[in-house]
């Protein structure tokens, strides 16, 4: 590996790096804003209404998750087969980009859930999506990869 590809790697992982730890700190706002926000935001539903909102959080909860593996493991495949390493490394940015920003989304379902009084099943959403972004966090082995599949 030249010079100038060790500093193109070297600037994409600590880029990467600084929007997971963003996106993933976010997820501790939702929730502090969530519990501190209910005592000014009441929302008037009833338990039935609540439920299906929770039933559809839920549900939209796991086809985030599966369309956040499927858009990840798409955008990569692309990312090996480039030629070029900044190309691929910019692919490979959009892969952790979209992938994190797709699973935020459950932390959004967890905070409306917490801001309309349902705690007890609005934090296993935050908690779900930490660890989405956990694991879509930016691997060494992935960015290595792409030099090394050329």
């Amino acid at each position: 590996m030249d010079e100038r590809e060790i500093q193109l790697i070297g600037r994409t992982w600590s880029l990467l790096n600084l929007i997971w730890f963003i996106m993933f700190f976010s997820l501790l706002a939702y929730t502090v804003l969530g519990i501190l926000l209910k005592s000014y935001v009441s929302f008037s539903f009833g338990e039935e209404t609540l439920g299906k909102m929770r039933t559809l959080f839920y549900l939209l909860s796991l086809g985030t998750i599966t369309y956040s593996v499927y858009a990840r493991r798409s955008y990569i495949r692309k990312a090996l087969e480039e030629r070029k390493l900044e190309r691929a490394l910019e692919i490979y940015r959009i892969a952790v980009i979209v992938s994190l920003g797709i699973s935020e989304f459950i932390g959004v379902f967890g905070f409306l859930l917490l801001l309309m009084g349902d705690r007890f099943y609005g934090f296993p959403l935050i908690i779900t999506a930490g660890l989405v972004m956990l694991y879509h966090r930016p691997k060494r082995g992935e960015v290595l990869s792409l030099r090394d599949h050329r």
